[in-house]
């Protein structure tokens, strides 16, 4: 018998990263802000950046936009025709299932 392969579980590097992890990356960026900016306050040099560089662009206005009031769902509208096989004559399958074959 052919061996199944494995699918899910524990694997190495899976799931979300530490929470310590975070906040060194988080402290990573407040002191390049606050460098960047020539301030000692960690909140000075978040308003500076959002106000100097994210309201500068379209994206960066999205982007806070989006975590403000948070993201517009995104709807995917399916449209059923209900056409019942029965209506369709032989010539008609024929058709569709050659035209589905030649772009599948």
């Amino acid at each position: 018998m052919e061996e199944k392969k494995q699918r899910g579980g524990v694997r190495k590097g899976a799931g979300r990263k530490p929470v310590a992890e975070e906040q060194k990356v988080n402290t990573l960026f407040i002191t390049a802000l606050k460098e960047l900016y020539k301030t000692d306050i960690d909140d000075e040099a978040k308003v500076r950046f959002i106000k100097e560089s994210l309201m500068e662009s379209q994206r960066g206005q999205l982007f806070i936009a989006e975590h403000i009031f948070g993201r517009a769902p995104q709807e995917i509208k399916q449209t059923n025709l209900n056409i019942d096989a029965t209506d369709l004559s032989t010539e008609e399958i024929n058709k569709i299932n050659k035209a589905l074959e030649s772009d599948y």
